[in-house]
């Protein structure tokens, strides 16, 4: 059973808020960059993050975490091939058995036209299948994408959509999550982050914010 709890970050000031707003940017960046290399497959999982930590400054941990989150996505893409060749494929069944039962040569044309239809797409993604392939991510979402190519939002709210992530695991042998830390001091809950800015020791300089956590906790 895992418990998860969502946290509020609150009382974030102008300087806080830059640098976290600064830490995703470049981590969703460096995710992209970790989900295209892996779809090259020209790279190991080393030397991608190698490569991450070197290009956008992130410490080794940071950069297996945006290669895990790159990992997800694809596995969740593959997945979802999977379960959309399964639908498309019930569908084209679902036609074929209809189609025999037809009587008038009008609903043979439309059903004809509807299986042509559901083929194709059950092709797509059985080639999708047989390569190993999956279908085009836009991270920010489709939607989004479209809406930003018709002015419906600005650019800025487009970035603000593919940059609003971060992830970071905790490390039973590092007590805990050394990049995202919960502490309490004097009664309240705070949040340690590790910044992208280094001391002159080339260790990360950490902030605390101010975090709410909720009394009852969602199981799963």
């Amino acid at each position: 059973m895992k418990v998860t709890v969502k946290g509020i970050l609150i009382n974030v000031n102008k300087e806080a808020r830059f640098e976290i707003n600064k830490l995703m940017t470049v981590f969703s960046s460096a995710q992209r960059y970790g989900f295209k290399r892996i779809l090259e497959g020209k790279m190991t999982d080393g030397e991608i993050e190698k490569e991450i930590s070197k290009k956008y400054g992130l410490n080794i941990r940071q950069s297996k975490d945006a290669l895990k989150k790159a990992k997800q996505i694809i596995n969740s893409q593959k997945i979802l091939v999977k379960n959309s060749y399964d639908n498309f494929s019930k569908k084209v069944n679902q036609v074929e058995n209809q189609l025999k039962k037809a009587k008038s040569q009008n609903r043979k044309n439309q059903l004809n036209k509807r299986l042509e239809k559901l083929k194709k797409k059950q092709q797509i993604y059985k080639e999708h299948m047989d390569n190993n392939t999956i279908p085009k991510v836009i991270f920010g979402g489709r939607k989004n994408f479209i809406k930003r190519c018709k002015g419906q939002i600005s650019n800025e709210e487009w970035k603000e959509l593919r940059d609003n992530n971060y992830y970071s695991r905790g490390d039973k042998t590092k007590k805990g999550n050394p990049n995202l830390r919960i502490i309490v001091k004097n009664n309240m809950t705070f949040l340690e982050i590790s910044t992208l800015n280094k001391d002159k020791n080339n260790r990360a300089i950490k902030i605390q914010v101010p975090l709410y956590l909720p009394q009852k906790q969602s199981k799963k």
